[in-house]
C-alpha cells in the first residue's frame, strides 16, 4: 500500500492539477502493473482514498449541464506525507519488497544531492550488517537437527539477493558523487519532449519549495 501511495501522490505533484485518467497514463507507460503490484483499474480508487484521507484536493471541473471531470493536486498534508514516504523508502533498505525502492528512484529528484548520498551510505551499512550475520544464520540450520538442510538454501538465496542490492548501491551511489543526474536545487538535466508538461523541467530549490525555473 505505501508503494501504491507514494506513486500516486508522486505522479499527482508532477502533473498537478491532474486528471485520473492521465494519472494511470503515465502510470502505465511505468509498468507498475508488473513492479508494483497496482492494477491500472483500481488507480481511480486509489485517489479517491487518498481525497477521503486529506491527502489530495479534488478540483470539479464545470462542463455546462453535464457533470464535470475530476482533477487532483496535493494538499499540504499530502506532500509532508510525499516526502515521508519517499524518505522512507530511500533510507530503508526491504529486500523482500524491492518495488519501494524501485518506487523510490521514480521520485529522488524530489531530494538534495547530498541526502541521497547519504541515504545511499546508510543503505551499504545495512547490507553489509546482513551480509555479515549471514553465515552464522546458515550455521544455525545446518547444526539443527530438526531443521531440514535444504532450509539453508532459503537464506542463501536472500543473501544473492543482498549481494546484487550491495553491489549495484555502491555503483548507484559513486554515480551520484560524480555528479550524474539532477536532484532539488540543481538545472535539470533532460529536456520533455514537446507538448509534456513543464513540470518534469522544474526541480525544486529545496525539497518541498517551489520550482527552480532556471532551466526554463
Amino acid at each position: 500500500m505505501s508503494t501504491t501511495r507514494l506513486l500516486l501522490l508522486g505522479v499527482v505533484r508532477i502533473f498537478q492539477p491532474a486528471y485520473g485518467y492521465q494519472l494511470r497514463r503515465e502510470l502505465i507507460t511505468w509498468d507498475v502493473q508488473d513492479w508494483a503490484n497496482i492494477n491500472p483499474g483500481s488507480i481511480y480508487t486509489g485517489l479517491r482514498t487518498l481525497a477521503k484521507h486529506g491527502y489530495l484536493q479534488e478540483l470539479d471541473e464545470e462542463s455546462g449541464q453535464r457533470p464535470g471531470r475530476t482533477s487532483y493536486k496535493l494538499t499540504a498534508d499530502g506532500e509532508t506525507e510525499y516526502f515521508s514516504l519517499l524518505r522512507g523508502m530511500l533510507w530503508t533498505v526491504d529486500s523482500f519488497h524491492p518495488d519501494k525502492m524501485q518506487a523510490a528512484l521514480a521520485f529522488l529528484w524530489s531530494l538534495r544531492r547530498d541526502e541521497v548520498l547519504a541515504a545511499l551510505e546508510a543503505r551499504i551499512t545495512q547490507v553489509e550488517s546482513w551480509l555479515k550475520a549471514e553465515p552464522f544464520s546458515e550455521r544455525q540450520i545446518l547444526e539443527a537437527p530438526a531443521t531440514p538442510n535444504h532450509v539453508v538454501e532459503m537464506f542463501r538465496i536472500s543473501t544473492a539477493r543482498d549481494k546484487g542490492e550491495l553491489e549495484w548501491t555502491r555503483e548507484f551511489r559513486q554515480r551520484v558523487a560524480d555528479g550524474a543526474y539532477s536532484f532539488a536545487g540543481e538545472p535539470a538535466d533532460w529536456e520533455p519532449y514537446p507538448g509534456m508538461v513543464t513540470h518534469w523541467r522544474e526541480i525544486p530549490d529545496r525539497s518541498g519549495d517551489g520550482p527552480d525555473r532556471s532551466a526554463d
